[in-house]
């Protein structure tokens, strides 16, 4: 059993990261860590377990042997490296960081505390992803050359986290990351060509992206991501022979059923997806092998990869 402090405890985490970690078979919740005292009754009246306003003071009370963090996206930096440096594995919330170069000092320093570190796409581990990958090995749809991806939100409060700069908002940051990472291992490379519209609508963070990525090879990606819509969730996959889309891709309740679509000439497939907690399978896999140093180096190049690609859109490249 791989002991975990918990940092942030926002609703994420309380919804869905808390649960997963407590019932996963391989994991425990040692301690809750967050900076608002005022999430104590919650996490106390919720899960029954201990509570602390920073890690230091939980690190000097229990023993933990790896964090999940659930912070703003800005944080997650010097919460990785704090994390590292007390000698503690990490998993960490999508955006992993914000920049290629907070990619590279985090992955350092990670190395030299040899510990593991693994960006948060939990999506990824939901078994209905399996089924889409078996259909296409077995020529549901011929040659797949194009692939789509949306994912968006209707309005957020005003004083929510994800309108603000300082706190590392913004749709790119928040939904952008799953449909580029999505694209990404598809077509299991990295794009030559990236093109983008980014939007702010007057506000301080983007809210809008529409993300052209070229993989070469007649292979392209079009994502589109963003608040202040109407609810998207979903993926699709266009091949030479027919037309595969998942009605909900990425955030996905552990009870819920997708439905997985399937159009060839003259002809449309559905198929019920089985109900899956991928947030458990996350957990699952990454105790299974974060003491596998093959594993933890790929998933060191990945947050890298990952973070260069975003720059690129970005414009910071």
């Amino acid at each position: 059993m791989i002991r975990f402090a918990v940092i942030g405890c926002g609703t994420i985490a309380q919804k869905c990261t808390i649960p997963a970690l407590m019932h996963s078979g391989q994991s425990m919740v040692s301690v809750c860590v967050d900076i608002n005292p005022k999430k104590e009754e919650e996490i106390s009246n919720k899960f029954e377990l201990p509570f602390e306003t920073s890690l230091d003071l939980a690190l000097k009370k229990y023993k933990v042997d790896a964090v999940y963090i659930s912070t703003s996206n800005a944080t997650h930096k010097n919460m990785i490296i704090k994390a590292a440096k007390s000698k503690l594995h990490i998993i960490c919330e999508k955006p992993g960081v914000i920049s290629s170069i907070e990619a590279n000092e985090v992955v350092g320093c990670c190395k030299s505390n040899g510990v593991a570190l693994f960006e948060g796409f939990m999506y990824q581990f939901h078994t209905q992803h399996e089924i889409v990958r078996q259909m296409i090995a077995n020529d549901a749809i011929g040659r797949p050359f194009h692939y789509q991806a949306w994912f968006g939100f209707p309005p957020l409060p005003e004083n929510d986290f994800r309108y603000n700069k300082n706190s590392g908002g913004g749709a790119m940051l928040d939904a952008g990351p799953y449909t580029i990472h999505s694209a990404r291992h598809f077509f299991n490379t990295e794009p030559i060509k990236v093109s983008a519209v980014i939007e702010n609508e007057g506000k301080e963070v983007d809210v809008r992206g529409s993300v052209m990525l070229d993989f070469g090879e007649s292979r392209t990606a079009h994502l589109v991501f963003g608040f202040n819509n109407m609810y998207q969730n979903k993926y699709s996959i266009w091949g030479t022979k027919g037309v595969l889309t998942l009605s909900r891709a990425f955030a996905v309740p552990p009870d819920f059923s997708s439905t997985l679509i399937l159009e060839q000439q003259g002809k449309v497939q559905e198929f019920k997806m089985e109900p899956c907690d991928h947030f458990i399978e996350e957990i699952k896999y990454f105790v299974n092998n974060m003491f596998d140093g093959s594993f933890v180096s790929s998933w060191q190049n990945e947050i890298i990869n990952q973070a260069k690609v975003m720059d690129r859109i970005r414009g910071i490249l």
